[in-house]
C-alpha cells in the first residue's frame, strides 16, 4: 500500500497548503502521485466485503484494487473508527462515500490520489448508527434465481446487484427504503426496520411480454405492435439440453405452422422447413433465411449455441418486405451480441451415445437358404445353395453388422462483454457425429465474431463475422459413383454371404461383394467451407431520424470427392472410377435505407422505413469422372491417374437483383394500429418482358383490450384483433432458365460420311417467365387471461399461389417435348393455435406449459389447362419406374394415385379381370373403367386416390417443470393424418424379411402375402398395400438438470454451473411399420418432382434414440 507521509520532490507550484499536512509534504506526495499515477481514474469501481475493519484497512484495499495512491497522515488514520463496508462493482467515489460518512474524515480525488482530510468540526449532533449489513436472495415468481438484478437504497448512490444464484449485500440505515428492480419485471421495495436484515424477495413479471421487442424486417418493433403473424422462438427454447445441429432441428415442434422434416437420420443429412404448406411445384418451397440482417441460403446451417432468438415471419405483411423471396416464410435468426458490463464467459458442451431404435425383421441364414432354395425349385430352377452350404450354419447379421452404437459430441465456448462504446461477442463451436451406420460421420468447426461500436451518441457500427469447415462421409450427392444406398445391400443380403476371405479381404459370392465391402470400401467425401461477414453502419440525422448501411457477404465452396476402388466387383470391371464435384457460390449485398419514428401529440405514433438493396450471386461449378486408375493409392485427389475421362463439365452462372421498398407502421391512441408495405424487385433470373414485380401489402390491429369496455370485463388481460393482405414472390428457381439452352451434338452427312460436332438448341427460350406469386390473407386474435398467466394466439390463413412455375407438355411438333412456363394456381388454407399456461408458480416448484397446433389443407385450383401430372418414383425392386403420385385440380400435392390391394389370388380362383395373372399374383380391385363403371378389367382406370404425404396437422407440447435446482423439460411433437409409402416394406416382404417366409405357396393358400416373384412383375404398379398410415406422437426430447448453488463450488469466479441429461426419440406412437415415420426419402429429388413426389420410405438411414450428458458453466 502507498500511504505516502514522508516522501519529497521538487518541483513549482502555486497549491497552497493545508490545515492538516504541512504545504510541503502535501506538494511532495501530490506532485510525486500526480507523475506516477496521472492516468488513474476517479470513476474506477472497487469490489468490497470487510467487517470491523479500520480506514487503513479499507484504503490498503482500495489501492490494492485500483492503484490509486493514498496521502494521508498515518495519525490522522489511527482516529477513524472501525465499521463494516459490503460493495459490488462500486465507483470508488461512492464507496468511500459510504464507508466515511460515520467517520471523522473526509477526502477528495485529486490528480490520481486520494487526499485524506480532517472532517470540519460541525455543530453536536447525535451520532447517527452505523449502517447494518442486509442480505438475501432474489428469485422470480417461477423459483429461479434472479442474477443481475439491481439492489438500490432509495435516495443514496448506494447499490449493487445480485449474484448469478440471487443472492446481494448491501448496507443501510433503519428508516432507508430497499428497492430491487429488473428490466421485465415489478419493482420490488421496504421500508428497512433495521430488525429483518435477511429477505426473501420474489419479483414478479410484468403483466405481459407485451414489450418485448421483436425483429422484423429492417429493423424492430414491440411485440404489443404488431400488425402481423409471427412466431418467437427463444434460445433457452432451443438449447435446452437436446442434440440439434442446425438451426432448423431446434425449431421442429416449437412454432405453429412450421413444418420441419429430414430425408433420413444420416449425420448432415439434410433437412427441410415448411411454413404455412408448400407454394410451388418446381420452385422450393423453403423459407428465405435471414441472419442478422444478411438474407443466405445456408442460415439454417449455422451453430445452433450462436442464436439468441428466431422470428419466423409466416403472413403477408410482415414478409412483404422481402418481396421475391418472401412466399415461404421469412425466418429471421438474430445471433448473441456482447452487453455492457462484466464479461461474461460460457462453456455448453454434451456428449452422448445414438442407438438404433428399429431393427429389421430378417430371416436367419438357414430360413433365407432354404426360401431362396424353395423358390429355384417353384421355378423349375436347380437349388442355389448346396447342402454343404446349408450345414455351414452361417449367419452374418449383415444389420448389425454394418450398424455400431453412434456417438455425437458438442463443445461451445462463448466470451461477451464490453463497455457502452465497445462490446463484444466471440463464440466458437465443434460438433461431431459418428452415424450408427459404419463410415458415416459429420464433422463441423465454427467460429463467430460479434462487435458494436458507439463512436458518439448518434453513431454507431457494428459487425458480424461467421466461418465454418464441415465435412460428411458417405453423403449422397449429385455426381456420386459410389451407390448411394447401401442400406439397400444391408437389408437385402443373404445371412448365408461370407463377410471376409482367409486373408482378411471383403469375401464375394455368386459374384458380388458383400455389403459391408460396399459400405467400407468406397471413398465418400464432402467438404465444405462458409464465410459470411456483414457490417453496418447506423447514423442518427435528427431525433427519430436515422441512415443505416447495411452491407455483407458471403462465400461458400464444396468439394465432393468419391472413389470406387479395385477390389471392389464394379470397380474392377473399370479398374477404378473417381468423381471430382467443386462448387464455389460467393454472394455480396449492400442496403441502404432511412428509418423514422416520431410520436405527435402523444396519440400518433409513426414508424417509417424507406431503402434500397442490390444483391450480386455467382455459382461457379466443375465436375469431372474419370476410370481406369493403375493403382488406388490416388483416391480422386489426381484425376490425371485415370486414363479415361467420361465427363468434364464446368459452368459460371452470375445473377443479380436490385430493390427499392419501404414500410409505415401508424399508431393512434396505442390501440388501432396500420402496417402499410411495398418493395420492387427486379431480378435477373426471368425474362426481360416480366423482370420487375411489385409485392404489397397492408394489415390492421386493434388492441381491444385497451378499451375500457372491454376492461370492465375483467376477463382479459390482452386481447388484440389483426388482419391482413399482401402479394409476396417466390423466385428461387434455376437462373436464366427463360433462355434457350444449347448443347453439343454429333452430325452425320450422310451414309458413310464421318461425325460432325455441333450446338443444337435443348430448351426453348420463354421472355415471358416471371415470378410465382402469392396471395395471402390472414386474420388472427391474441388473447391473454388471469393476467396473461394463459395465452393464446389463433390466425387463419389463406394462401393462394398463382403462375406456377412447371415444365408444360407442348407436344413434339416443334422438337420440344416441354416448355418452362407460368401456368396454375395452388392453396393453402389453415388455422394455427398456440397456447402458454403458467399452470402452478412458487417459490418451491414451478410448472408451465406450450402447446401449438396447426391444420393446412392444399389444394390445387389449376394447372393451366393441363388435366393433371403424373410423377415416378425411381424401381423399387426391379421391374420399371413406378408411377407414384398424381395431381389435379381438387388434389394436393405429393397423393399417392395407384390400384385397391386385394388380396392374393387362389389355387383355382379364377380373376378374368386380370388374364395374365395366376394363383399368388396379388389381386387389384375392379372400380372403374372406360365409362365411369367397373367393366371386369384391370387397367388404368382402376388406379384412385390412396392416401397424401403432407400431413393435415402438426403440432407440439412442450411441459417444463422446475423444482428447488432441478429442471425438467419434456417435449412432445407429432403430426397427423398422412401416409407414407413403405418400400422398405415391399423389399423385405419380396426376400429377405421373415414375412416373406408367410409367402402364398400351394403349401400356403391362407395368407394376404404374394408369391415369390411378384415385386417383379407387379412391383411396378403402384398399390395401397404398402401405402400406411404414418401418423404419430413423438417424445422428442425429455431432460433433467440440475444448477448446482454457486455456493457450493469452490471457483469464486464461478457465477452458474449447470450438468443435465437429455434423451431424444424416447418413444413414438405410431401405426407405421417403417423404421421411422418423419422419413422422407425423395427429398432429394429435383425438377418438377421435387414438391410432388414426398412421402416415400426407401431403405432410409434408421432412425436413432440419442442419450446425452452435458455441462454447462457460467463464469
Amino acid at each position: 500500500m502507498q500511504l505516502r507521509t514522508n516522501a519529497s520532490c521538487r518541483c513549482k507550484s502555486d497549491r497552497r497548503p493545508t490545515k492538516h499536512l504541512k504545504g510541503s509534504q502535501l506538494l511532495a506526495l501530490l506532485c510525486f502521485a500526480t507523475a506516477v499515477q496521472g492516468s488513474a481514474a476517479p470513476d474506477q469501481v472497487v469490489s468490497l466485503s470487510m467487517k470491523n475493519v479500520t480506514a487503513k484497512e479499507v484504503f490498503r484495499e482500495i489501492n490494492k484494487q485500483t492503484g490509486l495512491n493514498i496521502l494521508a497522515d498515518e495519525a490522522l488514520l489511527e482516529k477513524s473508527g472501525k465499521a463494516n463496508i459490503t460493495v459490488s462493482n462500486m465507483p470508488v467515489n461512492d464507496a468511500l462515500h459510504l464507508f466515511m460518512r460515520n467517520q471523522p474524515l473526509t477526502y477528495s480525488i485529486e490528480g490520481g490520489a486520494i487526499i485524506v482530510k480532517t472532517k470540519p468540526a460541525v455543530q453536536p449532533a447525535t451520532t447517527p448508527p452505523p449502517p447494518i449489513e442486509v442480505h438475501g436472495v432474489v428469485t422470480t415468481d417461477k423459483g429461479q434465481p434472479l442474477p443481475g438484478a439491481t439492489v438500490t437504497v432509495k435516495g443514496t448512490k448506494l447499490g449493487t446487484v445480485t449474484n448469478t444464484d440471487g443472492s446481494f449485500k448491501i448496507n443501510a440505515n433503519p428508516g432507508e427504503t430497499l428497492e430491487i428492480s429488473m428490466v421485465g419485471f415489478k419493482t420490488w421495495s421496504v421500508k428497512f426496520d433495521g430488525k429483518t436484515t435477511s429477505f426473501k424477495v420474489t419479483l414478479s413479471e410484468e403483466v405481459s411480454n407485451l414489450t418485448d421487442v421483436v425483429v422484423v424486417g429492417y429493423g424492430t418493433t414491440k411485440k404489443k405492435d404488431l400488425t402481423g403473424s409471427i412466431s418467437s422462438i427463444s434460445s433457452e427454447d432451443m438449447n435446452l439440453g437436446g442434440v440439434t445441429s442446425n438451426a432448423a432441428q431446434a425449431i421442429q415442434g416449437r412454432a405453429a405452422g412450421v413444418q420441419v422434416s429430414q430425408s433420413n437420420a444420416a449425420p448432415g443429412g439434410q433437412t427441410i422447413v415448411r411454413i404455412r404448406g408448400g407454394n410451388s411445384i418446381k420452385s422450393t418451397n423453403e423459407p428465405l433465411y435471414v441472419v442478422d440482417g444478411f438474407p443466405s441460403e445456408t442460415g439454417k446451417d449455422i451453430n445452433p449455441n450462436d442464436i439468441d432468438d428466431i422470428q419466423i415471419l409466416k403472413d403477408a405483411s410482415s414478409t412483404a418486405i422481402y418481396g421475391a423471396r418472401g412466399a415461404n416464410g421469412v425466418v429471421m435468426i438474430t445471433t448473441k451480441r456482447g452487453k455492457s458490463g462484466r464479461a461474461a464467459i460460457q462453456y455448453d458442451g454434451y456428449y452422448g451415445t445414438q442407438r438404433i431404435v428399429k431393427e429389421y425383421d430378417k430371416m436367419n441364414g438357414l430360413e433365407n437358404m432354404q426360401v431362396t432354395n424353395a423358390k429355384a425349385i417353384e421355378k423349375g430352377q436347380p437349388a442355389f445353395y448346396t447342402p454343404a452350404d446349408l450345414a455351414s450354419g452361417r449367419d452374418n447379421n449383415w444389420f448389425k453388422l454394418a450398424t455400431r452404437p453412434g456417438t455425437v459430441q458438442s463443445h461451445n465456448l462463448s466470451v461477451s462483454g464490453g463497455t457502452a462504446e465497445d462490446r463484444v461477442a466471440l463464440s466458437g463451436n465443434y460438433f461431431k457425429q459418428d452415424g450408427a451406420l459404419k463410415n458415416t460421420s459429420f464433422e463441423r468447426y465454427s467460429v463467430r465474431l460479434n462487435y458494436d461500436k458507439q463512436f458518439a451518441k448518434r453513431f454507431k457500427t457494428g459487425a458480424s463475422v461467421y466461418a465454418s469447415h464441415a465435412y460428411t462421409n458417405f453423403k449422397t450427392y449429385d455426381g456420386n459413383i459410389v451407390p448411394s444406398n447401401v442400406m439397400y445391400g444391408v437389408i437385402t443380403a443373404s445371412p448365408a454371404i461370407p463377410v471376409y476371405n482367409d486373408d482378411g479381404t471383403y469375401a464375394r459370392f455368386k459374384g458380388r461383394d458383400n455389403p459391408l465391402a460396399w459400405l467400407m470400401a468406397p471413398t465418400n467425401d464432402r467438404f465444405e467451407n462458409k464465410v459470411n461477414m456483414n457490417v453496418y453502419a447506423d447514423y442518427q440525422i435528427l431525433d427519430g431520424l436515422n441512415f443505416r448501411v447495411n452491407g455483407g457477404t458471403e462465400y461458400t465452396t464444396t468439394k465432393e470427392g468419391t472413389y470406387l476402388p479395385r477390389d471392389l466387383v464394379d470397380g474392377e470391371k473399370v479398374q477404378g472410377k473417381a468423381s471430382l464435384n467443386d462448387l464455389a457460390v460467393s454472394r455480396n449485398l449492400v442496403e441502404a435505407y432511412f428509418t423514422y419514428r416520431k410520436i405527435f401529440n402523444t396519440i400518433h405514433s409513426l414508424n417509417v422505413v424507406a431503402g434500397v438493396s442490390y444483391q450480386s450471386d455467382k455459382y461457379q461449378k466443375h465436375y469431372s469422372l474419370v476410370q481406369k486408375f493403375s493403382t488406388d493409392a490416388f483416391l480422386y485427389h489426381n484425376l490425371e491417374a485415370g486414363t479415361e475421362r467420361l465427363s468434364s463439365t464446368s459452368s459460371t452462372i452470375p445473377a443479380k437483383m436490385a430493390s427499392a421498398y419501404g414500410r409505415i407502421n401508424y399508431s393512434l391512441k396505442d390501440k388501432y394500429l396500420a402496417t402499410v408495405t411495398v418493395r420492387r424487385d427486379g431480378s435477373s433470373k426471368f425474362g426481360g418482358n416480366k423482370r420487375f414485380g411489385i409485392f404489397p401489402s397492408g394489415s390492421l390491429a386493434w388492441r381491444a383490450g385497451e378499451e375500457a369496455f372491454i376492461k370492465d370485463l375483467n376477463i382479459f388481460s390482452n386481447l388484440k384483433v389483426r388482419g391482413g393482405y399482401g402479394v409476396t414472390g417466390n423466385d428461387r428457381i434455376g437462373d436464366y432458365i427463360y433462355m434457350s439452352l444449347f448443347g453439343p451434338t454429333n452430325v452425320s452427312l450422310g451414309e458413310g460420311s464421318n461425325s460432325y460436332g455441333g450446338t443444337v438448341i435443348t430448351r426453348l427460350p420463354n421472355e415471358n417467365l416471371q415470378w410465382e406469386s402469392t396471395e395471402q390473407l390472414d386474420l388472427g386474435i391474441d388473447m391473454g387471461f388471469f393476467n396473461n398467466r394463459v395465452s393464446a394466439t389463433i390466425d387463419y390463413y389463406r394462401k393462394k399461389t398463382n403462375r406456377l412455375i412447371f415444365d408444360m407438355p407442348i407436344g413434339d411438333w416443334n422438337g420440344f417435348a416441354v416448355q418452362t412456363v407460368n401456368a396454375g394456381s395452388i392453396e393453402n388454407k389453415g388455422v394455427e393455435l398456440s397456447v402458454t399456461t403458467e399452470n402452478i408458480i412458487n417459490h418451491a416448484f414451478t410448472w408451465n406449459t406450450t402447446v401449438n397446433i396447426a391444420y393446412n389443407k392444399q389444394n390445387c385450383l389449376d394447372l393451366g389447362g393441363r388435366p393433371y401430372v403424373i410423377t415416378q418414383t425411381a424401381n423399387l425392386y426391379g421391374g420399371r419406374g413406378m408411377d407414384f403420385t398424381k395431381l389435379e385440380p381438387g388434389r394436393e400435392l405429393s397423393t399417392f394415385y395407384g390400384y385397391i390391394y386385394d388380396g392374393v389370388i387362389k389355387t383355382g380362383e379364377a380373376h378374368p379381370a386380370q388374364p395374365n395373372s395366376k394363383a399368388g399374383d396379388p389381386k387389384f380391385k375392379d372400380i372403374s373403367g372406360p365409362g365411369g363403371k367397373p367393366d371386369g378389367i384391370i387397367d388404368a382406370n382402376d388406379r384412385t386416390y390412396l392416401g397424401h404425404a403432407n400431413p393435415h396437422y402438426i403440432y407440439g407440447i412442450n411441459n417444463n417443470f422446475t423444482y428447488k435446482g432441478f429442471e425438467l423439460n419434456i417435449f412432445l411433437q407429432g403430426a397427423l393424418d398422412y401416409s407414407l409409402y413403405n418400400g422398405t416394406g415391399l423389399v423385405l416382404e419380396s426376400g429377405p424379411g421373415k414375412a416373406a417366409l408367410n409367402r402364398w405357396t400351394t403349401k400356403n393358400e391362407n395368407t394376404d402375402i404374394p408369391r415369390d416373384g411378384y415385386a417383379i412383375a407387379y412391383g411396378g404398379l403402384m398399390n395401397s398395400r404398402f401405402v400406411e398410415n404414418a401418423s404419430y406422437l413423438r417424445c422428442k426430447m425429455l431432460m433433467l438438470g440440475y444448477n448446482i448453488p454457486v455456493a457450493k463450488t469452490f471457483l469464486k469466479s464461478l457465477r452458474g454451473i449447470k450438468v443435465y441429461g437429455s434423451v431424444q426419440n424416447l418413444f413414438t406412437i405410431t401405426k407405421y411399420t417403417g423404421s421411422d415415420p418423419e422419413v422422407n426419402s425423395n427429398l432429394n429429388s429435383s425438377g418438377n418432382n421435387a414438391n410432388l413426389s414426398s412421402g416415400l420410405d426407401y431403405t432410409a438411414f434408421p432412425a436413432y434414440r440419442t442419450f446425452t450428458a452435458g455441462l454447462k458453466l457460467n463464469f
